[in-house]
């Protein structure tokens, strides 16, 4: 007979601090400062809206077990997400509270506007970029995995401002978390973490087919619709152009247009078939052969997979399964390489 597991949680985890790292330019100097922010988020262009002598910034983020959590001041930043990085594999979707100051930029060739007091959602695997006053604010890093088991029928959500009741109070609330986290411990902010994903699914379940026609174009649309099409049948075989838009009634030209910002719709599939692949190597109980999963995820052979992977993530399928992730698999990976390149900068 078996052991009955033990209910009780383990007290003295559930009470310890939570991980959390310092960035200040008044502590590593404003150089060094900048030279570690950008180190530590590689996915992104940053540049200073002002001199270097006038820069300066205090950010503080939490691991919250499924995302990390960012509250900062910044002076006058650019931040920018090219379309050349997306290979990269980072798949998170950000959700950015201003809590002080002003955003303007371009998603997706889309210009959009973050005032005091709102809240965007942007897409991490798009392009995008804004040009942030000196400004206060709050920072979520959901995986894309993560959203989507809350939300399966995800709306667009790229550059989308949440102008609703909904939105009103995902921002109340972040900027209530910002102050509360640094005196929780780790269970109260898990449970937090748990309760403020439950509140993001409920303001993107907000967003309706009908709005999506305000983003002022077809294309983002086409590109939602395939987009879902493609993450159920990442399997298949038979999953190509023709195929696409023969099931999505969708004229070519449209296709390739919708995703010309990703090197086109056969490198899209690839690379969602590649980040399928990490997954299936970074999950501890999946023990599927290189081979398998090529097969499984409809490459040719395992070597031209074998040779996609180390153009995408730059180790072997096999290096990736013995190291265990990259920077972009998880929170907690991205918390981890955000913690080595502080420790070196210190």
């Amino acid at each position: 007979m078996r052991p009955r597991r033990n209910p009780i949680p383990d007290l003295q985890t559930m009470n310890k601090p939570i991980s959390r790292l310092d960035l200040q330019s008044s502590k590593l100097g404003r150089q060094a400062a900048l030279a570690t922010w950008k180190a530590a988020l590689p996915q992104y262009e940053i540049s200073l809206g002002t001199d270097l002598d006038d820069f300066w910034m205090d950010l503080s983020a939490w691991l919250l077990r499924k995302v990390v959590f960012t509250h900062g001041q910044t002076s006058p930043t650019r931040l920018e997400r090219h379309a050349d990085r997306l290979s990269d594999g980072y798949d998170n979707f950000i959700f950015v509270h201003f809590m002080k100051g002003r955003w303007q930029g371009e998603a997706d060739g889309k210009p959009f506007t973050l005032n005091e007091g709102e809240v965007i959602l942007l897409d991490g695997s798009r392009p995008f970029h804004g040009l942030a006053t000196a400004s206060s604010y709050a920072m979520v890093n959901v995986p894309r995995a993560v959203l989507i088991e809350l939300a399966p029928s995800l709306p667009l959500l790229h550059g989308r401002v949440l102008h609703s009741a909904s939105g009103w109070l995902l921002a109340d609330h972040l900027a209530a978390l910002s102050r509360a986290l640094p005196l929780m411990h780790q269970g109260e902010a898990e449970r937090m973490a748990n309760a403020t994903l439950t509140l993001m699914a409920a303001c993107v379940g907000n967003l309706t087919d009908k709005a999506q026609g305000d983003m002022g174009s077809l294309i983002p649309a086409v590109r939602l619709r395939v987009e879902r099409h493609v993450e159920r049948n990442l399997t298949s075989p038979d999953l190509t152009p023709q195929t696409l838009c023969r099931d999505l009634q969708i004229p070519r030209s449209t296709l390739y247009r919708a995703f010309s910002a990703f090197g086109g719709i056969s490198a899209y599939i690839q690379s969602r078939r590649l980040d399928a692949a990490r997954a299936i190597l970074f999950h501890p109980e999946d023990r599927r052969s290189v081979e398998e999963i090529s097969r499984h995820l409809g490459f040719g052979n395992a070597t031209s997979f074998a040779r996609s992977f180390q153009r995408r993530f730059g180790c072997t399928p096999r290096e990736a399964r013995q190291n265990g992730s990259t920077f972009v698999a998880s929170s907690q990976v991205l918390f981890e390489r955000w913690q080595s390149v502080l420790r070196a900068n210190a």
